[in-house]
């Protein structure tokens, strides 16, 4: 059954579930377009990302079920820190950022904007990139900034006034002041 703190749109829980949500679509959307990007290519080392992303989903899930059992002791606080950490440093920036921003954003505006193709091979060098030549493929990279950028909004707002309450994250942690 919510509490009425869960039902809060603007509650830690509430944003912490939004930004898991769309770091869940980072996830998602990133195995689709590498299982793709692995068949169209013959390149079987895209694949690496499902495993990436499996994990990686695990991991919020763990962490923010351990968050709602325990959010208001050190053990909460350690889950809502490992879930922030988690969802920076892969759906929004190993696949939001890099992936998608640079390796398909930015390479399609180079390309598109006609950049010559030392330029391009000079920043995104093959094999490991392809030029745009298939619309699904660039279609899914880019689209992974998309929820990538939700994740974070949701994350920064979940996260701005829980770190302004040092009080309570001392109280926490178990740290007198």
């Amino acid at each position: 059954m919510k509490t009425t703190t869960e039902s809060n749109p603007t509650s830690p829980w509430s944003l912490a579930v939004r930004s898991a949500l769309a770091s869940g679509g980072v996830l998602l959307l990133t195995s689709i377009h590498h299982v793709y990007g692995a068949v169209i290519y013959e390149t079987p080392w895209r694949l690496h990302m499902v495993a990436i992303s499996a994990i990686t989903a695990l991991g919020l899930v763990g962490s923010l079920s351990l968050f709602r059992a325990r959010r208001d002791g050190a053990l909460g606080t350690a889950a809502l820190g490992f879930f922030a950490l988690l969802t920076l440093a892969l759906p929004v920036g190993m696949i939001g950022a890099y992936e998608g921003l640079y390796n398909h954003v930015l390479k399609n505006l180079f390309f598109f904007g006609g950049a010559s193709t030392p330029v391009l091979h000079t920043l995104f060098p093959p094999p490991t990139y392809e030029l745009p030549n298939d619309f699904f493929f660039e279609l899914t990279g880019n689209l992974q900034v998309v929820p990538a950028a939700l994740s974070l909004q949701f994350l920064m707002r979940m996260l701005k006034p829980w770190l302004r309450d040092r009080k309570r994250m001392a109280r926490a942690l178990g740290v007198s002041h």
